[in-house]
């Protein structure tokens, strides 16, 4: 879609919903104000009120004056009193209110008769206190007048508090109003930052460009590199996969021809290099894939758990399960049994004890902690024993297999896919170290 010839930038759609909010509060105070100032004559009872002081004006004029006051009164109709006074106190305020100058200007055109007559209008409250009446004289040649008052012209001032409700009201419209379009405004901005988040998880996000062209630049450009990131995340993940695997067909060459070696410490060297070799191939791999290819799906935590510490068990591991019977989650079961059979056999590389924890609500949230009573890990090293290829034990020279240093890191990482948090701390039942693995129900990258 080709773009505007106009571009509308950040700091124009700003000023553009800035002006439309103070348009609206305008609009409604207007609205407000003539609500307050409303008139109940009609066009029609706005002709009978000036046919009747058209008629007012001819009986008064032709009419003895100990006789005028009795004739026009008999003019009177339903919410309009004439009389015929020699004098008059009302004053005029059609230079104050408006509403009365347009009064005036309706009934002269209404009876033009009226407009060579001088003509005075005032408001005056009704005698109920419920309004406000009209009340006007209208002089004749003799400088006597007809005076009239219409009952109910207005009605009374609406309560202070209603007034102020309805402000408040107004004030809410407006903001309500102007948060949607501030909310399309920023719209472009949340849906890039989501695809940055996915393009965190080696996933290209579809989202097309829109907004202002500043954002729409930005957008563009990142659409590009995020298409260039993803492919080479992408092409080196598969590289480094098909290399573990051609691995794998030399090590085993390599592991057989030292089995034609005579017994000895150059046998076993070879052979402990090999393992270390398999074990390094294995962990990488892991920790490439970290089960965001499975699946997630409700599962007995607590019988995954179970079977994971028989296992344990079973190739010689003191480890013991503390739980509930059942605990049901959704998450990705392969991913989660790696996950804690590493920390396991971490434990067991480190201590004598093991000790598996299982904690939480159906369906919200299971907390998972794997203790040893080992050496545990100094509390300035925690941060760096989680970083991938960062190995604590670098400094032994034993010569067994310690591992490529992805253990916690691949725990870690599979950890964080599924939305959680890990923790090294010291454990209070036996003393070493203990991975607490707090899971929730919701999987982040579903």
């Amino acid at each position: 879609m080709p773009e505007s010839r106009f571009k509308w930038g950040m700091v124009e759609r700003i000023g553009v919903v800035l002006l439309c909010a103070v348009l609206l509060e305008f609009l409604g105070n207007v609205a407000l104000h003539r609500w307050q100032d409303r008139e109940l004559v009609s066009a029609a009872q706005t002709q009978r009120i000036a046919d009747q002081l058209v008629d007012a004006v001819s009986v008064a004029s032709a009419a003895p004056r100990e006789d005028r006051a009795r004739l026009v009164q008999r003019l009177d109709i339903e919410n309009l009193a004439l009389n015929w006074v020699p004098r008059t106190v009302i004053t005029d305020s059609r230079g104050s209110q408006s509403s009365l100058a347009d009064l005036h200007t309706r009934l002269v055109t209404l009876a033009p008769e009226l407009a060579r007559l001088t003509m005075r209008l005032n408001l005056l409250p009704s005698p109920d206190g419920q309004g406000r009446d009209l009340v006007g004289t209208v002089a004749l040649p003799d400088s006597s007048w007809v005076s009239f008052r219409v009952t109910g012209f207005l009605d009374a001032a609406p309560d202070f508090k209603i007034l102020i409700l309805l402000h408040m009201l107004l004030i809410a419209g407006v903001i309500g109003v102007t948060l949607m379009m501030v909310q399309a405004l920023v719209r472009p901005l949340r849906d890039l930052a989501q695809a940055a988040d996915e393009t965190g998880r080696n996933h290209v996000a579809q989202f097309i460009p829109a907004g202002p062209h500043e954002v729409r630049r930005v957008a563009t450009a990142f659409s590009a590199m995020q298409e260039r990131l993803v492919r080479i995340l992408e092409e080196n993940t598969q590289t480094l996969i098909n290399v573990s695997h051609d691995l794998r067909t030399p090590i085993q060459r390599l592991r057989l021809r030292a089995g034609l070696l005579q017994e000895g410490s150059s046998r076993d060297a070879i052979e402990q290099d090999l393992l270390e070799m398999e074990r390094f191939i294995d962990s990488a791999l892991a920790y490439i894939r970290s089960g965001e290819d499975e699946t997630p799906r409700l599962i007995d935590i607590s019988a995954l758990l179970n079977t994971v510490v028989d296992d344990a068990r079973d190739l010689g591991a003191n480890a013991v399960f503390d739980g509930p019977d059942s605990l049901l989650l959704t998450t990705r079961p392969t991913a989660l049994k790696r996950m804690v059979g590493n920390l396991i056999d971490n434990a067991a590389a480190h201590g004598d004890e093991i000790r598996v924890v299982l904690s939480g609500v159906d369906g919200i949230r299971a907390e998972i902690s794997v203790e040893d009573d080992g050496p545990g890990i100094p509390q300035e090293l925690r941060v760096d024993a989680l970083r991938p290829f960062h190995r604590l034990d670098r400094a032994d020279n034993s010569g067994e297999a310690k591992g490529a240093g992805l253990g916690l890191a691949f725990v870690q990482r599979t950890v964080e896919s599924h939305g959680g948090t890990i923790s090294l701390e010291t454990s209070a039942a036996l003393g070493g170290l203990s991975a607490r693995i707090v899971l929730p129900a919701r999987i982040v990258d579903g």
